[in-house]
């Protein structure tokens, strides 16, 4: 039987494995499912319908499944809720909202997000992601795998992020940023994210990377050019024809390049 602290306040649809941890001062309200090995550190607030799997810990001050912030949202229409996945840290004050189309919003494993980070309504978050303090996520937005967002990072609603990309501290993007592209300060600009590519790996694709992101970002194509010299000249690397693929979906368009500074690969800053 979940372990549930006398001042805690279960409701009784809710569905605890039972080694659930519910600490102080904890309100689990409606329809939530907990799995095994899930702790609730204290003050911890989910509104169900939501699903969590296993071994996600909840700090104090976690709020999860309250109606969208929207103006036009009615907040006694329940529709989508949230669906989590497993190994989720959610650090303090973390707020995740419930869909507001009958798809929940997602989260997926192993995703570390810091203190007061926020994702809105529908976004879809992959697995592997570090979401820094403070982060604000916008409704509809889609975050791949490996993404790391640095502390204030922003994500304009119904932007993508590619995997193994990387938002650094106090940038916001209001456009998609494709996999494997790292972009920070001063003036968002851009670059690989090389470091990231290396630890998964992918050394033996950096060349072929390092091309597209020229032809890409560097020599003034449209995106549909863009995507087709790519394809043509990057010798069918999947890393490449992925990039490629990315911006060939987008449909807010690619996060522009400051090349102010970065005029060729070889003054990457993450070289």
């Amino acid at each position: 039987m979940a372990h549930i602290h006398p001042t805690s306040i279960v409701d009784e649809q809710a569905k605890l494995a039972s080694d659930v941890e519910v600490g102080p001062f904890c309100v689990i309200q409606g329809d939530v499912t907990l799995g095994a090995g899930c702790k609730l550190v204290s003050h911890v607030h989910l509104k169900g319908p939501m699903l969590a799997g296993e071994n996600n810990i909840f700090y104090p001050q976690v709020c999860m499944g309250f109606s969208p912030q929207s103006r036009r949202e009615d907040s006694n229409i329940v529709k989508g809720g949230v669906q989590i996945g497993k190994d989720n840290i959610f650090r303090e004050g973390v707020t995740i909202h419930r869909a507001s189309t009958a798809s929940p919003t997602t989260v997926g494993d192993d995703n570390y997000m810091m203190a007061y980070s926020h994702l809105g309504h529908d976004v879809i978050l992959g697995s592997h992601n570090t979401i820094a303090n403070t982060s604000l996520i916008a409704g509809h937005v889609t975050i791949a795998d490996h993404v790391n967002i640095g502390g204030t990072g922003g994500v304009h609603q119904f932007c993508r992020v590619g995997r193994l990309s990387m938002i650094s501290g106090t940038m916001g993007i209001t456009r998609d940023l494709p996999p494997f592209v790292t972009v920070h300060q001063p003036v968002g600009e851009l670059s690989l994210n090389l470091i990231g590519l290396r630890r998964s790996g992918y050394n033996a694709h950096i060349p072929a990377i390092k091309k597209a992101f020229k032809i890409l970002f560097r020599e003034h194509h449209t995106n549909p050019i863009a995507v087709k010299l790519i394809r043509e000249s990057c010798d069918n690397d999947p890393l490449a024809m992925e990039l490629a693929d990315f911006v060939a979906e987008s449909k807010r368009g690619i996060v522009p390049s400051n090349i102010r500074r970065l005029n060729s690969d070889d003054n990457d800053p993450q070289e």
